[in-house]
């Protein structure tokens, strides 16, 4: 990046709009493989005689087969997170299409397990073990959990650069040069922190002050008028 001369105002608005970008360096080989595993995964069969796609779009096939609700969740949320906005978030680099896929991907783990566990104990059907699939297309969620993870939790190069020329730059606002005084003032004069004077015994005087005032004042008006 080039050192010239920017102001804090404009060092502000690149680090800003740098964390609106991704960098998604070795970790884009995760993400490209998880899409193509889950759209692998919607070609192979969920349980005998039923492919995935047949359960993402709520086939007939399906409903007849005895699909759980949460099997449907599953492959709704894994088409959501595992391949629109993970494939969304490789073409256009857009942190906020991360984050959303992020989000969807990690719910599509939990109904994984959900799904699998109402399936193996299932009671109205025979075919209670799921197929290749479904395992696959959990195996894609794993790995767009793990490389969006990896990614939006880490700080670029260039977000890094900017940081550190903003840490650097000597232009402060009025906002940031008062909240910068006032610190540097409460670090360096203890005596007028707050924080840091021990007022115990001053507090402790105050009070015995007050409840002799008290004592006083009752023994006051205890006293009989004199003739």
């Amino acid at each position: 990046m080039s050192e010239q001369k920017l102001s804090g105002r404009e060092l502000a608005a690149m680090e800003k709009e740098a964390a609106k970008t991704l960098e998604l360096g070795d970790k884009k080989w995760y993400l490209i493989a998880a899409v193509a595993l889950y759209a692998v995964s919607l070609a192979l069969p969920h349980i005998r005689g039923v492919a995935g796609w047949q359960v993402l779009f709520f086939t007939d096939t399906a409903s007849e087969a005895g699909i759980r609700l949460a099997e449907y969740v599953f492959y709704v949320l894994g088409a959501i997170g595992v391949f629109l906005f993970t494939l969304g978030a490789v073409t256009l680099k857009r942190t906020w299409m991360a984050w959303v896929a992020w989000i969807f991907s990690c719910v599509t783990l939990v109904y994984a397990v959900l799904a699998a566990w109402m399936r193996q104990t299932s009671t109205s059907t025979d075919n209670t073990f799921v197929h290749i699939g479904m395992l696959v297309a959990t195996i894609a969620a794993i790995a767009a959990v793990w490389g969006l993870s990896t990614t939006i939790l880490a700080r670029s190069d260039y977000q890094l650069d900017v940081a550190r020329m903003r840490a650097e730059n000597t232009e402060l606002s009025a906002v940031e040069s008062a909240q910068k005084d006032l610190l540097r003032q409460q670090q360096n004069d203890p005596e007028t922190n707050p924080l840091l004077v021990d007022d115990r015994r001053a507090r402790i005087a105050r009070r015995r002050n007050a409840a002799s005032g008290e004592q006083e004042e009752t023994e006051t008006k205890g006293e009989p008028d004199k003739a």
